[in-house]
């Protein structure tokens, strides 16, 4: 990491920190601010817009600004059920991430999601089997972790109370996250020591490439 990289990072660091317990508070307040809502909103919102850009669909961008008004005329019943809207964007947005990855398990080894984002990195002749290999399991590994966390999430929003579900999907679930690509990058040091290894900021640039470039 480059001394402005960690720059960056240390900069970020700490609204990063305050909008994951801005959302434990909004979850877990029995009257949770306007303000905490929308900040909650504002990523799955951002999100849904970028895609709909990517796909040059009118009709998807039409769906973003209907669910927006739908949002902003309806902020009272939002307010009153803000647990249901970080719960919704939880399991919904790992179980979409699931069948993202899931999805792109059953062709050859090359056709993975994981795959496709290293050809973007090093291109496609410059790998090798034994790296497709290696990143179609890392494919799996996604899937089942998002399956996992999806279920889990479900399980604790139902049957634990309510600051237990809250720490674990916005406190402790960017952590892991985080802590699954360490561990992968080791790993992959270890199996494929002699192949190039992208770091983990090319591979989240090469994945939103990859996201750019599909039709």
């Amino acid at each position: 990491m480059s001394g402005k990289q960690f720059l960056r990072l240390a900069l970020l660091a700490p609204f990063g920190l305050a909008y994951l317990w801005l959302g434990h508070q909004a979850s877990t307040s029995s009257d949770p601010s306007l303000a905490s809502l929308l900040i909650g909103l504002a990523p799955l919102a951002f999100s849904a817009f970028v895609l709909a850009l990517q796909a040059r669909s009118v009709w998807l961008l039409g769906l973003c600004v209907g669910s927006l008004a739908l949002i902003f005329t309806h902020l009272g019943f939002l307010r009153a059920n803000a647990p249901w809207v970080y719960f919704v964007q939880h399991a919904g947005m790992h179980a979409l991430l699931g069948l993202m990855f899931g999805r792109t398990l059953g062709g050859a080894h090359a056709d993975a999601l994981c795959s496709k984002v290293s050809q973007v990195v090093f291109g496609r002749e410059q790998l090798d089997e034994a790296y497709y290999l290696y990143t179609w399991r890392v494919t799996v590994a996604w899937t089942v972790y998002f399956a996992l966390t999806t279920l889990l999430s479900i399980l604790l929003f139902w049957l634990a109370p309510l600051e237990i579900w809250s720490v674990y999907a916005n406190l402790l679930t960017p952590f892991i996250i985080g802590a699954i690509f360490v561990i992968e990058f080791a790993i992959r040091l270890r199996v494929l020591p002699r192949d190039r290894h992208a770091s983990i900021a090319q591979t989240i640039r090469a994945y939103r490439e990859y996201s750019q470039r599909r039709p």
